[in-house]
């Protein structure tokens, strides 16, 4: 099922789009088994876990050009593991659980070699979040013991070369790394001194505040390599609202769905993904170029397929997410999805000195009147 619809608009790409259960022979049974799409690297490697039926855990895989190849476990030892980024030479940051639990023990997996990531305290697990090009992961850390009663405190780490660095907080308990770009940028949130959760980002000048948006509260999700930051920040008036950070500036992109904030994602090219606001309901959704385009009208709708998030996007716009189809009888099954423009990303440069694909394919961003994104049906 390999699918293409025509878009109106000239300055907006055309996508095609596969689903797992082609690639794996999924049942399609509700009752049986389900996947999930969650990052893609620029080479159009998929990573994300595949829910096994017999044990109900959660199994890491790898996707490229039709093979899904699974990332092996350890029997009896550990129960899920994910995925939470890949780099563009095949290095993989990956959580392991050794309960049933939800805590993650960091893994740095490359050419089918775990490499632990030390912790930051002996007794605190290290979980990942994000890779760079220089194989450095970044995430948060245990300060203790967890007994579950009483939660030690979190720090945000870096690892790289076999050491993992401790960069502590904005002066609270607790803080997390979830992006980091090939300069070391990396940025987050964490609980300041007075224990309000803010939007970091940590640079050569150390960690310092991004910002709101009028609100309390603030989270940055991931920065690309020209240093822009996405994230997530309340306005004066409580709402969720997604976030644009450039050069000092913190610029309002729309309406968000608070509990979907980690799929936010932003690739070299100023491509957006999230969750937004969008025809009365909050979809998955791509900003380019100033609009705001609901991501499902590039699924036809007779494959009854239907998306519930994007939480992936490389520097070519290939988009990676999860969605679910509907049987004529009402049953139902959820799988990944890989959306990648047409034409395909390899070709662009071929296409780019006849057609002028490549000044396209730049997607320079156009601001609607007073910096606010423009937002387009459908």
């Amino acid at each position: 099922m390999l699918s293409t619809l025509a878009l109106p608009s000239l300055v907006q790409a055309q996508y095609r789009y596969t689903t797992e259960r082609l690639v794996t022979g999924m049942t399609g049974r509700s009752d049986y088994e389900s996947s999930r799409a969650t990052v893609i690297g620029n080479d159009g490697t998929v990573g994300g876990r595949y829910n096994i039926p017999e044990t109900w855990f959660d199994q890491a895989y790898l996707w490229k050009n039709g093979v899904f190849t699974y990332i092996p476990n350890k029997p009896g030892e550990v129960f899920n593991h994910f995925i939470t980024g890949i780099n563009d030479h095949g290095g993989v940051a990956l959580n392991f659980n050794y309960s049933d639990t939800s805590s993650g023990e960091g893994q740095y997996y490359h050419n089918g070699v775990f490499t632990p990531i030390p912790r930051v305290n002996y007794m605190g697990n290290a979980r990942v979040n994000a890779i760079n090009n220089h194989g450095m992961l970044v995430g948060d850390a245990g300060m203790g013991l967890d007994d579950w009663t009483t939660p030690p405190d979190r720090h945000t780490f870096i690892y790289q070369n076999g050491v993992t660095t401790d960069i502590g907080t904005l002066g609270g308990r607790f803080a997390y790394a979830q992006g980091v770009n090939d300069a070391g940028v990396v940025v987050g949130g964490s609980l300041n001194a007075a224990g309000v959760m803010r939007a970091f980002i940590y640079d050569a000048a150390g960690m310092h505040e991004l910002g709101t948006l009028g609100g309390a509260t603030s989270h940055a999700y991931d920065v690309n390599q020209a240093g822009d930051v996405v994230g997530m920040s309340q306005t004066a008036d409580g709402e969720w609202h997604g976030f644009l950070y450039r050069n000092g500036t913190m610029t309002d992109i729309g309406l968000m769905e608070q509990y979907s904030a980690l799929d936010l994602d932003i690739n070299d090219a100023g491509q957006i993904i999230g969750k937004g606001w969008l025809n009365g309901a909050y979809r998955p959704v791509l900003l380019e170029n100033g609009v705001m385009t609901d991501v499902q009208t590039y699924i036809d709708p007779a494959d009854r397929f239907q998306l519930s998030a994007v939480e992936g996007l490389n520097d070519h716009g290939q988009i990676v997410g999860t969605g679910c189809y509907t049987s004529p009888v009402g049953e139902w099954s959820c799988t990944g999805v890989l959306l990648s423009p047409v034409p395909e990303p390899a070709t662009w440069g071929m296409l780019g000195a006849g057609l002028g694909v490549l000044a396209f394919y730049g997607r320079r961003r156009s601001w609607g009147a007073g910096g606010a994104w423009r937002v387009t049906r459908g």
